[in-house]
């Protein structure tokens, strides 16, 4: 395996990108009345994001407009994943 198929393969594929976005979008409304203060919600939402931002390239822009999509009916919104 090259140097280069062995970077690229540490990064989930946009498939299954999309199908851990999709799962945490599913979970939204429960993680929400699971966790009503703001900082309880965003640490358990966070737990939630950091695996998805990890699995991701540096490069990747598609994750936050995402989250912030999902996000929206809520009133909320992040400036950035870290």
């Amino acid at each position: 395996m090259t140097a280069l198929n062995t970077m690229a393969s540490q990064y989930a594929s946009p498939q299954q990108l999309d199908a851990m976005l999709g799962a945490l979008e599913q979970d939204l409304p429960a993680l929400v009345a699971a966790h009503p203060s703001p900082g309880e919600f965003w640490n358990a939402f966070m737990r939630r994001v950091d695996p998805i931002e990890d699995s991701t390239c540096d490069d990747d822009d598609t994750v936050l407009p995402r989250l912030n999509a999902m996000l929206a009916p809520y009133g909320m919104r992040i400036a950035a994943v870290e």
